[in-house]
């Protein structure tokens, strides 16, 4: 009786799921209203930094459902950032 596991050629893998065009073309405009929204906060702080780099550098060589992945994580940054401005900005 044996634990070890079998190699990985005899493995059984997951199958990907192709993804459609519609949710292709979704996580595209929202990276770009993302990316829209990074720009007009630049400077604010390094969280728009790190949102920028999530959606640049890491973005080519992920796969689509990373990316969308990544959308998450820079979104929450920005509202990391508006919700910092709130809280610091002097009531209007």
């Amino acid at each position: 009786m044996s634990t070890r596991k079998p190699p990985p050629s005899t493995r059984l893998r997951p199958l990907k799921q192709p993804i459609s065009h519609s949710c292709v073309d979704r996580i595209l405009l929202h990276r770009k209203k993302l990316v829209t929204e990074i720009n007009s906060l630049r400077g604010a702080s390094h969280h728009m930094d790190k949102a920028q780099q999530l959606l640049t550098r890491w973005w080519s060589t992920t796969t689509w459902s990373a990316r969308e992945d990544l959308l998450k994580a820079a979104d929450w940054l920005i509202r990391l950032e508006k919700r910092g401005d709130a809280l610091v900005s002097p009531p209007a």
